[in-house]
């Protein structure tokens, strides 16, 4: 979901009003107004962050008496599977937020105003599994891309109803962006001291608490000067931690590269040949009619731009040995990515993963996916010191030119930030 300032730079509060009409006559008849004082979305929809209250208001303009019976609000959470490829073009829909607000009135004339103040629950339930149990989830955030068959969408609806068999309804629906607040734990304490102090971050061997070795990775291949003999590498890549990261900062990694081969080191200590990606998997199915276990998943994968790398020092003030080399990493994330969720026949994760090694002089044997670990992407920052990139960012999806190439090692980017 694209076009949303989220947390940042402090701002002062904005109040805006977004107004969706129906006109009848030329002149509006109904308009149902969305307040925000948030974040500004640059698609002009209103954005509503969890913990805020809705607010709005219902506006009615009657020329002439008109015998409504009843104005209902809705407010409407809904997940849409297939459309286009699957079923019919709309696709499939499941509503997780169904809130009905009705209001009795008779014979109306002229102009009416009704304010609401609708506070959004931060759960919903729904049913899970081949037993169909009922189970809460965290409500999810507005989510739609391209590419993909999956879409989150929020709604106020406004139905008016009248008496009579032979009397229309008239029905108003206007949009806005949900924005759950998930916080990741706190950072380790040395962690926390660097960005205190803005020193660099230590490197595993120095602070052992603050990163994660998922393993230890051996990679084989040969030289393409001498390919009768294999040479072994053992590459060990950290994540800071704790695995949870807030979206608009970076994600801090650390690699080590060792081995007896000096020259093979080198080709694959060279930044450019380092290739680690978030990668997202968006999981859901489309056939609500079937049985749980019939279902048809579908999975939607895709990466972030590769991350940025740099050679670095941490062997305790000491002389690391010419058999090891060591670098400093990081993964940008850009802030308009969609947070971890999971709800029913709905669910986005997010990976680091280490792909194949890309250098001229040593064809690996292994890929393309070396590692793959799982993480968690939230909305907001633990309390304290917010990380810090060290390095400049780049949110360009891969150009047209590597598609084909970066489509059959498995990492191409669609740019799902």
């Amino acid at each position: 979901m694209d076009g949303v300032m989220f947390e940042g730079a402090s701002r002062p509060a904005v109040q805006k009003e977004f107004d969706s009409t129906i006109a009848k006559r030329g002149e509006p008849f109904l308009v149902v107004t969305l307040v925000t004082t948030g974040p500004q979305s640059t698609n002009n929809t209103p954005v509503i962050v969890q913990g805020s209250p809705l607010k709005g208001k219902i506006h009615l303009s009657l020329k002439k008496p008109d015998a409504i019976f009843s104005i209902i609000l809705t407010v409407r959470g809904m997940i849409v599977t297939g459309g286009g490829a699957f079923g019919s073009f709309d696709g499939y829909t499941f509503v997780f937020l169904d809130q009905k607000y009705t209001q009795q009135k008779a014979a109306l004339k002229g102009d009416h105003t009704w304010p609401f103040s609708i506070d959004l629950p931060d759960e919903a339930e729904m049913t899970e599994g081949v037993d169909h149990q009922p189970k809460m989830f965290r409500l999810p955030q507005t989510f739609h891309q391209r590419f993909i068959h999956a879409t989150i969408k929020y709604e106020v609806e406004v139905k008016i109803t009248r008496k009579g068999i032979l009397k229309s309804n008239d029905t108003l629906s206007a949009p806005f962006i949900y924005i759950p607040v998930i916080r990741p734990p706190p950072l380790p304490p040395l962690r926390r001291l660097a960005y205190e102090e803005g020193i660099p971050l230590l490197g595993p061997k120095i602070d052992p608490d603050g990163w994660l070795l998922p393993k230890t990775v051996e990679i084989k291949g040969t030289l393409l000067n001498n390919r009768r003999a294999t040479r072994s590498v053992e590459c060990r890549l950290f994540l800071a931690k704790p695995l949870s990261y807030t979206r608009g900062s970076v994600i801090p990694l650390f690699l080590t590269l060792e081995s007896d081969d000096k020259q093979v080191l080198d080709l694959l200590s060279s930044p450019q040949a380092i290739s680690v990606r978030v990668r997202r998997r968006t999981r859901y199915n489309s056939e609500p009619h079937k049985a749980f276990e019939s279902k048809v998943w579908r999975d939607d994968v895709d990466h972030s731009q590769r991350a940025v790398w740099s050679h670095a020092t941490d062997y305790a003030g000491e002389e690391p040995p010419d058999s090891l080399r060591m670098l400093d990493g990081e993964l940008h994330l850009k802030s308009e990515m969609a947070p971890t969720s999971a709800m029913g026949n709905y669910s986005i994760n997010y990976s680091v993963v280490l792909l194949s090694f890309n250098t001229p002089g040593f064809k690996v044997e292994e890929g393309p996916v070396l590692l793959e670990h799982p993480i968690t992407i939230v909305t907001s920052f633990a309390p304290g010191p917010r990380p810090k990139a060290t390095t400049p960012a780049d949110f360009t999806p891969d150009i047209r030119a590597k598609a084909d190439e970066l489509q059959t090692n498995g990492e191409f980017s669609r740019g799902f930030y």
